[in-house]
């Protein structure tokens, strides 16, 4: 019987980072799987590719065993939703028209077996913290932009994407903080409480007390925290280091990884 709903975000399929990116895949596909007869819903919450960029007629190689195994279990009922990440942006209908998922460019607020989930990547939310980051927010999601982007061959961009990508998460890797965040990109934050997208949950909370989950990929944190009144935020970690997802069975919400 189909009574749970999946979360799961950042496996940057594709990317130069994983040692064997066949495999993660793999083990991605393989979870799906798993969960195929229990799931009644899976929200795919941003940069599951490493990049991905539409053209009209023409959509990236690859990928092949993922997309299958989503198509299945579209085909089979399971409610699928796509969000955009700030590696997989520039989504149009390809997702919508291969695989009947329901594709999301910004966060959304959705009631499910009768509590509120607020969800989103969090690269919109996370577009506050500075303004090189609001810049390239803006800049990802230009039209004129994409435009121009797309004038140019794939036998660039495709590459030059990959390897800007592999740049930023070695750049990274390097500055990691340790101790309280087990997987966060920057010195400048020395415990959870301080992490931008805890922060904004908070002060969202109190505006919209409604809200009962917050659940945001972007980060690679593995976070799940108590807000108030048994409100919680859920930071989904990634496929890189955790393979990790949240499950949401009518009554409990948890986050789990595929060693557990």
């Amino acid at each position: 019987m189909r009574t749970k709903t999946y979360f799961t975000s950042d496996a940057h399929l594709g990317s130069r980072h994983h040692a064997d990116p066949h495999a993660v895949e793999r083990r991605l596909a393989d979870w799906l799987e798993s969960i195929r007869h229990e799931a009644k819903a899976i929200y795919f919450m941003g940069d599951i590719f490493d990049y991905w960029f539409e053209y009209k007629h023409v959509v990236p190689r690859g990928f092949t065993r993922f997309l299958g195994k989503v198509a299945e279990l579209s085909d089979a009922g399971v409610e699928i939703h796509f969000f955009a990440g700030n590696h997989d942006v520039w989504l149009t209908d390809y997702l919508q028209q291969e695989l009947g998922a329901q594709v999301h460019m910004h966060g959304i607020t959705v009631e499910i077996d009768g509590k509120v989930f607020r969800l989103a990547h969090g690269d919109e939310e996370y577009r506050a913290v500075k303004p090189t980051y609001d810049w390239m927010y803006r800049l990802f999601r230009n039209p004129l932009a994409r435009l121009l982007y797309a004038a140019v061959h794939p036998r660039w961009t495709v590459g030059l994407a990959y390897a800007i990508s592999l740049r930023s998460r070695r750049n990274g890797e390097k500055s990691k903080t340790e101790g309280h965040i087990p997987h966060a990109y920057s010195n400048d934050y020395f415990d959870i409480e301080n992490e931008w997208l805890i922060r904004f949950a908070k002060e969202h909370s109190t505006q919209h007390p409604e809200i009962d989950y917050y659940i945001f990929g972007h980060r690679h944190l593995l976070v799940d925290l108590a807000l108030r009144a048994n409100k919680r935020v859920i930071i989904l970690g990634d496929w890189i280091r955790y393979d990790s997802f949240a499950v949401w069975d009518g009554t409990q919400l948890s986050l789990e990884t595929l060693a557990e």
